[in-house]
């Protein structure tokens, strides 16, 4: 289940999984969209943590 309570900022280097450091595939890429977002998943299967980026440019601070 994707945690909706963490977005993260993502950049030009390869994401990796904030809670175990495992490379991750993209599940849903938005980038096109005006929040400029990314649906992330871990590949490992001790973890499979789901997890959103938003591109800095757009990203809102609360």
């Amino acid at each position: 289940m994707i945690d909706y309570s963490e977005v993260y900022i993502y950049s030009d280097q390869p994401t990796a999984c904030p809670i175990c450091g495992v490379r991750t595939e993209i599940l849903s890429d938005l980038s096109h969209t005006i929040e400029e977002t990314q649906i992330h998943k871990c590949l490992s299967n001790n973890c499979n943590y789901e997890f959103i980026l938003q591109s800095e440019n757009t990203f809102i601070y609360a």
